[in-house]
């Protein structure tokens, strides 16, 4: 049961990050056709799961040009906004970058708190990852070379989703093992039938519970976990270390890009710690404070639009280099 109290919180969060995002959102400059193809609103949850809301939807963007009988490595994406917000508009334009360096880039919707848990939010990730395997011949994926990402929430999204995609039991355990038809492909490693190469988090929100942010969390947590369900499938893998541990050596590399003026970069630190800690494959890049502008929280995708915002320009190639050294 949320309180009430709790859910005027969330109503609150989402008006003012929607206005805060509003003015970037319109002045942005999006790849043209003559760059991008983009495909929109594509239902990732099949007939035979009930029926897709747009929430369970996702865009397709190619480099224009390059037929889909030319398969290119994939990039998926899930939005940030502290899981109760956003959606793939946010990370449109953005996403249309990595696709003008040679990507086919999937921009996932996916239901948000308090509507749904957690762990259900976790389903339709694993189902949009799913969705590629079936669709790779369609849209011109190369399921050889498959990466994930995610900012802010969309972070620990992108995180449980490989940990989980990367070990049957840790699947189990979290409620994923049948999703959608996931039952570990024949000749697969992962439990998906996608082999992740690499996972980038950028300005990542991991902790779901304590820290520094622990007032503001104990709110959201009743959005986050609202069924004794939910506590259960979630209880040992809020510790961040189990579940990496527990995610075990198919777990991908992982480039971690925060600032320091990202407000929750703390939760970067403490992840890199644990990959470092259990000697992990994973790179971490802190920007300094910004000289031109303010580089705060996800500022690569807040100033993706700008033709401008050089920094934000950079931090993107970052990601994109990334990917392209763990292509095969």
């Amino acid at each position: 049961m949320i309180s009430q109290e709790a859910l005027d919180l969330f109503a609150a969060n989402r008006a003012a990050m929607a206005a805060g995002d509003a003015p970037h959102l319109a002045a942005q400059v999006l790849a043209g056709p003559d760059a991008v193809s983009v495909m929109r609103d594509v239902a990732y949850v099949s007939s035979a799961e009930g029926t897709s809301l747009s929430e369970q939807m996702l865009d397709v963007y190619r480099p224009a040009g390059v037929a889909t009988e030319h398969p290119l490595p994939v990039i998926l994406d899930f939005h940030g906004g502290g899981l109760y917000y956003g959606s793939k508009e946010n990370n449109a334009c953005r996403d249309m970058r990595l696709a003008e360096k040679g990507f086919a880039v999937v921009n996932a919707n996916y239901r948000l708190v308090p509507e749904v848990s957690f762990p259900t939010q976790l389903q339709d990730a694993m189902r949009a990852l799913v969705w590629i395997r079936d669709h790779a011949d369609e849209y011109g994926f190369d399921l050889e070379n498959v990466f994930v990402t995610g900012d802010s929430a969309g972070g620990a999204l992108a995180l449980y989703l490989c940990a989980a995609n990367s070990s049957a039991a840790l699947a189990g355990a979290l409620g994923l093992g049948a999703v959608g038809g996931v039952n570990g492909a024949s000749g697969a490693s992962s439990v998906s039938g996608v082999d992740v190469r690499g996972l980038v988090v950028t300005s990542g929100m991991f902790r779901l519970t304590g820290g520094v942010h622990a007032t503001a969390l104990s709110y959201y947590g009743e959005g986050y976990f609202q069924t004794p369900r939910d506590h259960i499938l979630m209880k040992s893998y809020l510790d961040l270390d189990k579940l990496i541990v527990d995610a075990g050596a198919s777990f991908p590399p992982v480039f971690m890009m925060t600032s320091v003026e990202d407000f929750i970069a703390d939760n970067t630190y403490e992840l890199a710690r644990i990959f470092h800690a259990r000697h992990r494959d994973h790179a971490l890049k802190v920007w300094p404070r910004g000289r031109e502008r303010a580089l705060g929280h996800v500022f690569h995708i807040v100033q993706a639009g700008d033709p401008s915002a050089r920094q934000a320009s950079e931090a993107i190639e970052d990601i994109a280099q990334f990917c392209r050294t763990y292509v095969r």
